[in-house]
């Protein structure tokens, strides 16, 4: 066996092999419909294989160490299979009570909280002038208003709240005035959830108490908590777009500057046979304590898992393997939930970690330096280029974007939010003692500052990002061979491995240039989905012409979360005036269609001297004469924007329905397309 073990290479990572299996059986309990009787025959045969070839001769004429490989592997593809198909609740019924699993966090027009509901959880939107201090965790409360089933109100390309939902297990929403539910009980919280909440709640009075700028205290929270509700989105959306976002979304970043922490405050510990357990646990307890408080997300639980592992080999004088480690720290996770498979916070934490460990020390060894100072920078540098190397891809693809300034930025972020985050630790220690903590707190909060308009400015420069990038599954998973073939023919000169990278780049090529051409003969109208606001786009080949409210386009999150997905997905980024489409308002007339635009500031022409309509779109609130277009073009389409309020929609709607006009309601469907 120990010569396997060196000669093989494979040997030495045993947890790869099975969390690979295990992924496998995930992905084919997603998207294979496999009955559960052929599961438990394939189960119950490899686990015969696996026990008759370990203690019989029954298979002693093969090479017997294939088929337990092989066993096993089955074994837990069977597992995976069995875990997701247990994971999707089987009973999505609605009730009319819920048991809050977390207190309601301020929105921007209310307070929003998820409950528990049968098997699955409810989304509950309580109106703001609801005093909402005695709905805290744990409180059961009766709904007299049904549930709604969440909608897929999506723009293109945009985010899908409902299949995002559907991996937290909530499948329902409803918003509640003060007359629309009754407090039943509290329930009783656990030791660890009351112990968890005191803590929190801890943390949030003392950032408020000692860092007074709202904006800053907002950053220090999400920094040291991953507590976003007072985040300002302008600020994050400038931390996305110079590549240092995973500062402030809690990460394995956090989680690893708190584990050295941890390891230098009980290094005296480490001297002593005896004191050696205790100090695994006080690290173990502290380490998983800070995951908890900061909500547990994916790549924190990564880090968590990871580092109990590396910590329980130290403790029991066991050579570990870091890959072995976080193929452990993935299997676990899964085990746990699934899902995660599929958030991308986990894709990307496990791709950067797998990027530091391959790619790291030879770009930090591809130059040498004579200069301390230098050497340190650029092997933090090279960590940052190691870390994108991998997860280059997957950003390229979920963000559609690239921070062309993410090494300078990182490289001031990283070392600054390390230490304002140690001294964010400091601060919770010496809160009581307010002489110290005053001048602590004023100190945070000037670095802080110091931090976000760092990153403003970098966000701002005309070259720090570049946007409308489409790529589809194929061109990110070629884009992964091109990089893992170029970095080997770099390191070993193998001429196969840069063919492989030359090929795998000409196919991404290739595949951009047909959409490219495919797209060029495009002519389409999108009527987006921007909630009491009107947007739209006249996308013709390449190119786009905004039609809408003007403060869509000076508001940087709008833009991001309603407007650019769909100009990325149909590869429209530029803005320039169609050729062939004309806007000659409240006309948009194309050689084919001809749309009317209705509002306020929009005169309603005499439909009788029209020759042809082919759409109205309604905005604004503006009251059309539906009988006149019954009349006139009862075959036009009525388009309703998001500008519209929901009660004057669902008045239209019935008015032309009585008189069987079409019609379309963006702010209940989503976003409209129509092509020119």
């Amino acid at each position: 066996m120990a010569k396997i073990y060196t000669s093989q290479s494979w040997w030495q990572f045993p947890m790869i092999r099975i969390t690979l299996a295990l992924i496998i059986g995930i992905l084919l309990g997603k998207y294979v419909l496999v009955p559960y009787g052929l599961i438990g025959t394939v189960f119950t045969a490899s686990s015969l294989l696996w026990v008759f070839n370990r203690r019989g001769r029954l298979f002693a004429f093969f090479k017997r160490r294939w088929i337990t490989g092989l066993s096993v592997q089955l074994l837990f593809i069977c597992i995976g299979l069995l875990l997701y198909k247990k994971s999707i609740p089987a009973d999505i019924r609605i009730s009319n009570t819920a048991i809050l699993l977390e207190t309601p966090v301020k929105k921007a027009n209310s307070y929003q909280a998820v409950a528990a509901m049968h098997q699955t959880k409810l989304l509950i939107y309580f109106n703001v002038h609801i005093p909402v201090d005695s709905l805290n965790e744990g409180v059961e409360i009766q709904l007299f208003k049904k549930p709604a089933t969440i909608l897929s109100v999506t723009n293109p390309g945009g985010f899908n709240f409902k299949q995002y939902a559907a991996t937290q297990q909530i499948f329902h929403q409803v918003y509640l005035t003060k007359k629309d539910y009754h407090i039943i009980s509290q329930h009783t919280l656990s030791i660890t959830g009351s112990l968890l909440q005191k803590a929190k709640n801890y943390v949030l009075k003392t950032l408020h108490q000692y860092i007074k700028n709202n904006r800053e205290r907002g950053v220090a929270e999400a920094l040291l908590i991953g507590y976003k509700a007072h985040l300002d989105k302008t600020l994050m959306n400038a931390y996305s777009n110079t590549g240092v976002i995973h500062i402030i979304a809690i990460s394995g970043l956090h989680l690893g500057m708190i584990y050295s922490l941890l390891l230098l405050l009980f290094k005296p510990f480490a001297r002593f046979r005896q004191l050696k357990f205790v100090r695994t646990f006080c690290i173990l307890f502290f380490l998983w304590g800070f995951a908890m408080l900061t909500g547990a997300g994916a790549s924190v639980l990564r880090a968590a898992v990871m580092f109990s592992f590396l910590l329980l080999g130290e403790q029991q004088n066991r050579p570990h393997h870091q890959l072995n480690s976080l193929a452990g720290s993935a299997f676990c996770l899964l085990i746990f939930k699934p899902a995660f498979l599929w958030d991308i916070g986990f894709q990307l934490s496990y791709a950067a970690v797998l990027g530091i460990l391959f790619f790291a020390r030879p770009i930090e060894k591809s130059l040498y330096l004579k200069n301390k100072f230098l050497q340190m920078s650029w092997q933090m540098g090279s960590i940052t280029l190691a870390a994108q190397m991998l997860t280059l891809p997957l950003l390229l693809y979920y963000f559609h974007s690239f921070p062309n300034l993410f090494l300078i930025a990182n490289w001031i972020a990283v070392p600054v939010s390390g230490l304002i985050l140690y001294l964010l630790i400091g601060l919770l220690l010496v809160a009581p003692f307010s002489f110290i903590a005053i001048p602590l707190g004023g100190c945070i909060d000037w670095l802080l500052l110091q931090l976000n308009q760092l990153i403003q400015k970098t966000a701002s420069l005309p070259f720090a990002l570049t946007e409308y990038i489409q790529i589809n599954g194929w061109q990110m998973l070629l884009i992964f061979v091109c990089l893992i073939a170029l970095y080997q023919w770099l390191l070993h000169k193998n001429k196969q491995y840069f063919f492989l990278a030359a090929g795998s780049f000409l196919l991404i090529l290739g595949i951009h240039s047909i959409d490219c051409l495919n797209y060029s003969r495009q002519k389409k109208l999108i009527v987006y989905h921007a909630p009491k606001l009107s947007a739209m786009d006249i996308m013709e080949g390449l190119g786009h012409q905004f039609v809408g409210d003007s403060a869509v386009v000076f508001n940087p999150v709008l833009m991001n979360q309603v407007v650019k997905p769909g100009r990325t997905l149909y590869r429209a980024g530029k803005p320039i005036k169609p050729v062939s489409v004309e806007l000659k308002k409240p006309f948009i007339i194309s050689s084919n269609k001809v749309v009317l635009v209705t509002g306020p500031q929009l005169p309603f022409p005499d439909l009788s001297t029209i020759p042809n309509l082919h759409l109205i779109i309604v905005t604004d609130g503006y009251a059309v004469p539906l009988k006149a277009i019954a009349k006139y073009f009862p075959a036009s389409l009525l388009v309703f924007d998001s500008s519209n309020p929901l009660w004057k929609i669902q008045k239209w709607k019935k008015e032309a329905e009585r008189l069987h006009l079409r019609h379309y309601s963006v702010p209940e469907k989503g976003a409209f397309e129509y092509n020119l």
